[in-house]
């Protein structure tokens, strides 16, 4: 019995076998593969790298730099540690925190270690929701904060590992949470 390995976004799907064949040829450098995995993975990887990009041409940007990171790297990638789209993801996750690092380098901000924490650990958002609301909510948090709700509510890291990722203090960290909570209910008009 063949196995297939299907992708949410796509009427095509591609067995584990078809999959790890892209990926030799792609670490080969063959650019027809690697055609293939970026039109394969492009949706999947899009939604991800929207939720970090304040603008649609930084989601672009991001994402073309995080399959240019995975094909340079694709060698290492071993199919024994892991399903290669959750490798893929954390190579756009750590271009998105990149490409935010270069922003924040970029403009002149203050830090807030100090900063008093405010609202509680959880994200604490108890409603429906439609998804492109959210994305448009999220996309009026200035470019930090966005990445440590981001970081903290969709992909689960805890303040400890976000600090590390970013390079502030896990205070900090709480306080961008607090401030995204704060501002989405602002946003969202919920008392």
């Amino acid at each position: 019995m063949r196995s297939l390995f299907y992708h949410a976004n796509d009427q095509c799907s591609l067995s584990q076998d078809e999959l790890n064949k892209l990926i030799d040829e792609c670490g080969c450098n063959d650019r027809s593969a690697q055609e293939t995995v970026y039109k394969y993975f492009y949706k999947e990887m899009y939604v991800i790298c929207n939720r970090y990009a304040e603008h649609r041409h930084d989601t672009q940007t991001i994402l073309n730099d995080g399959f240019l990171k995975a094909f340079k790297n694709i060698a290492r990638y071993n199919n024994n540690l892991g399903q290669f789209d959750s490798w893929l993801k954390t190579i756009m996750i750590n271009t998105a925190i990149d490409h935010t690092r270069s922003i924040k380098r970029k403009s002149n901000t203050i830090p807030i270690d100090h900063a008093p924490e405010q609202g509680n650990d959880d994200f604490g958002l108890n409603f429906i929701v439609q998804k492109q609301d959210i994305s448009r909510h999220l996309n009026l948090l200035p470019a930090v904060t966005k990445m440590v709700i981001n970081l903290s509510a969709f992909e689960g890291y805890p303040y400890k590992d976000i600090a590390a990722l970013l390079g502030i203090s896990e205070s900090t960290a709480r306080w961008h949470v607090g401030e995204a909570r704060k501002k989405l209910k602002q946003s969202l008009q919920i008392k």
